[in-house]
C-alpha cells in the first residue's frame, strides 16, 4: 500500500514542479517521509497477523504542500494521516527501512522492533496480543531486550 501511495505522490509532485517551472513559482524539494506505528508493521510483512489501520503516522513534519498531496493520495486508498501521529513516542535510535525511492519522494518505514518497543512502552494493554505474538515469532529481533532495558519496559508481561 505504501509503495503505491508514495509512487502516486511522487508523480503528483513531479507534475506540480513542472507547472511551477512554467509559472515561475517555487518548486518543491525532495522529501523523505518516515512512517511509524501500525502501518510500518504492516509494511514489514511480518509473519504475525497485524490489524489493518486507516491512520498513517508520520514521524516528522513535512512540507504543507507535500502533506496536502499525500493526504489526497491516501484518501483515495481509504487512509488518512493521523493529525498527531508525529507526536508518537519512538526510541531515539529508531532505524528505518527504505520502502520507496522516487524522483522527489523517498519513503521510509520504521523497523518493527522500534514500533513494538513504542507500543510496549506507551500502550501495553492495547497491544498486549500483538507484542506477545511478535516476541514468539520468527520475526523477533533480540535487540528488543536491550531496548526494553534502556527504556524501562518490562517485557515479562508479554511472554
Amino acid at each position: 500500500m505504501l509503495n503505491k501511495a508514495f509512487h502516486e505522490l511522487d508523480h503528483r509532485l513531479i507534475q506540480f514542479n513542472q507547472e511551477a517551472s512554467v509559472n515561475g513559482t517555487p518548486q518543491l524539494q525532495s522529501t523523505d517521509i518516515h512512517i511509524i506505528g501500525q502501518m510500518a508493521l504492516i509494511e514489514a510483512k511480518l509473519s504475525i497477523a497485524i490489524v489493518s489501520t486507516v491512520d498513517i503516522d508520520l514521524y516528522y513534519q513535512i512540507d504543507y504542500r507535500v502533506k496536502k498531496e499525500f493526504s489526497a493520495v491516501l484518501e483515495k486508498l481509504g487512509k488518512h494521516i493521523d493529525p498527531v501521529g508525529h507526536e508518537a513516542w519512538m526510541p531515539d535510535e529508531t532505524e528505518f527501512n527504505e520502502v520507496y525511492q522516487g524522483e522527489l519522494i523517498t519513503g521510509w518505514a520504521a523497523k518493527p522492533v522500534y514500533v513494538i518497543l513504542s507500543k510496549a512502552k506507551k500502550a501495553p494493554e492495547k497491544n498486549h496480543q500483538l507484542i506477545a505474538e511478535y516476541i514468539a515469532s520468527a520475526d523477533f529481533d533480540e535487540s528488543l531486550f536491550d531496548l526494553a532495558d534502556k527504556y524501562e519496559v518490562d517485557l515479562s508481561e508479554f511472554v
